[in-house]
């Protein structure tokens, strides 16, 4: 099974108070960190090898996580510094030890679904990024789409459009996706999002998609975090 990269820093302020001391990686639920419940959905799907790109009270992480072997499953890290490099950026900052080919996932997302059929699907596709997205009109939240899918082909991410699809938080990426945007060179890295490097690749058509069959679950919102505990509780 492919590695598994998970962005765990920003500031998470839409669960202030909760996160003025930790990161919403280490938000409690059902006497659990959020993060012991993904890894352990990790673990279910075989996955062995994870990267935490870490910012903000990431020491928290390290400490509990440590190298995974709770879980059996081998665990780095990458130390955004306190910085704020942003989703792009935090990649960028872990380009180093980035294996070719990934599953990239967000810190605050718990996605139970067969990864083996979205593997499947970006091999199939022969494109060096797949982006799994998902039906806005079959969210339990509601929220903006902010892509636009045609034939199988992602043709524009946009985070202020109202279109069909969300960004579901699974990406499938090969790591020459990032070459040109990474600067070998000790500099500090620009702050940058996610969506820069996506636009970029949709613009080179270069971008295939994935429709997983259940929604996706997510704590960056107190709405999220509510359906996010029902739901892991219903599976305990």
């Amino acid at each position: 099974m492919m590695p598994v990269v998970i962005l765990c820093g920003g500031l998470s302020t839409r669960l202030y108070p909760s996160t003025m001391d930790k990161p919403k990686s280490m938000i409690e639920i059902l006497g659990k960190p959020f993060i012991d419940h993904q890894l352990t959905l990790l673990q279910k799907n075989d996955i062995k090898e994870v990267i935490l790109c870490i910012g903000r009270f990431g020491e928290q992480i390290k400490n509990y996580v440590g190298n995974g072997e709770k879980w059996n499953i081998s665990v780095k890290y990458s130390d955004d510094g306190g910085r704020l490099l942003g989703t792009g950026g935090a990649l960028l900052n872990a380009y180093m030890i980035l294996p070719d080919e990934f599953i990239l996932m967000y810190g605050d997302s718990y996605l139970d679904f067969d990864y083996t059929k979205a593997i499947k699907r970006f091999y199939y596709s022969k494109q060096p990024l797949l982006i799994s997205i998902f039906p806005v009109k079959l969210l339990k939240i509601p929220c903006y789409g902010n892509i636009y899918e045609i034939y199988g082909m992602i043709v524009d991410y946009n985070k202020n459009a109202d279109f069909p699809y969300v960004d579901y938080g699974f990406t499938i990426m090969k790591k020459e996706v990032l070459s040109k945007f990474f600067i070998p060179l000790p500099v500090d890295i620009i702050p940058l999002d996610l969506s820069i490097i996506y636009k970029d690749a949709i613009r080179n058509g270069i971008v295939s998609c994935y429709v997983p069959p259940k929604v996706f679950y997510e704590i960056g919102s107190p709405e999220g975090l509510t359906l996010a505990t029902e739901y892991i509780r219903s599976k305990i």
